[in-house]
């Protein structure tokens, strides 16, 4: 086995704002190789390049016009129901299926949540007004392997009346941008296109993989060998995640102006089957419905023989040496 040595992560640094007429008849490739000029890095065979979705979607037709939206009659009724803008409804409908609907400007008033909002929030009177006018609920879609708040649509660090969606296919063009770097720079590498998403029961957000070239997504070592020469389950980690949530630290959600990040010194095993895409990462929706009731059955269980007990839960009763 290959001893993991030193790792670097590189940022990829932006003097400022994208704006729409800054993508007029560019690539998204054109855009990443003036990153590589301006930052004065060269890129290196088996570096991973991790690219947020939002920059992605700048240049590969995700940048919308809201005024261009013309909201379907379905979509109008949905959005008078929630409170929402009917344009970015039929967006959200066009976008994949709606799997549940948070209402956020209720649940935030929950006390404890609350709180620990306040204490994260850097403006809380701007925060106590947001939450007064916007969110008032998130619409959580399927897409992407991924639960996402409203799709991925978003309208951070877009232009007033812009908002940004997801590319329809980001492995595709994770793709064209590894083939592209191999043209121009003769290097093999590996692309990650990222996207945020709410941690579930977790307070905040994680950068996750939605699009991926050249590497392998996973590890596949389930129930090979431990230590001490045990076959055990598990070694199954998403590679492309953990990579994502790396490069978020330096990407960020607001003012960092740091569209990617290069993954320098990770060894990742090569993309074995280019065609599976995000499928790779889909738990099978039967497989999870079924598990679900077998989990809410074992729970239920549970409780009946730990009440049956009669008596309290055990204290800790082994000492730490």
């Amino acid at each position: 086995m290959k001893i993991q040595e030193e790792v670097k992560l590189i940022p990829l640094i932006t003097p400022r704002a994208i704006v729409p007429k800054d993508v007029e008849g560019k690539r998204i490739d054109d855009f990443i190789r003036e990153l590589f000029n301006n930052n004065e890095t060269e890129v290196q065979d088996d570096d991973v390049l991790v690219i947020t979705s939002k920059i992605v979607s700048f240049f590969e037709g995700g940048l919308i016009k809201l005024d261009d939206i013309n909201p379907s009659r379905k979509a109008r009724i949905i959005a008078k129901a929630f409170k929402k803008d009917a344009r970015k409804v039929q967006i959200l409908m066009e976008t994949g299926k709606v799997i549940a609907v948070i209402p956020l400007k209720h649940t935030v008033k929950i006390p404890s949540l609350w709180n620990k909002m306040v204490k994260t929030s850097s403006d809380q009177e701007e925060m106590k007004s947001g939450y007064k006018s916007l969110n008032n609920s998130v619409f959580m879609i399927k897409a992407h392997a991924a639960y996402l708040d409203e799709g991925g649509m978003d309208n951070t660090n877009a232009p007033e009346g812009y908002i940004t969606v997801l590319p329809k296919d980001p492995c595709a063009i994770a793709k064209i941008i590894k083939e592209r770097i191999r043209e121009e720079y003769k290097k093999d590498i590996g692309v990650i296109i990222t996207d945020t998403i709410s941690s579930t029961m977790r307070f905040g957000g994680q950068d996750i993989a939605i699009g991926y070239a050249g590497i392998d997504p996973i590890t596949r070592t389930n129930f090979s060998k431990d230590l001490f020469g045990v076959p055990r389950s598990g070694g199954v980690d998403i590679v492309i995640d953990s990579i994502a949530g790396m490069a978020g630290l330096l990407i960020g959600q607001k003012t960092e102006l740091t569209p990617a990040v290069i993954l320098r010194g990770f060894n990742f095993a090569k993309e074995e089957d280019s065609s599976t895409g995000m499928n790779i990462l889909e738990f099978p929706m039967k497989a999870g419905l079924i598990m679900g009731l077998f989990t809410i059955g074992s729970t239920i269980k549970f409780h009946i023989v730990n009440l049956f007990t009669f008596s309290r839960w055990p204290k800790r009763t082994r000492s730490i040496k």
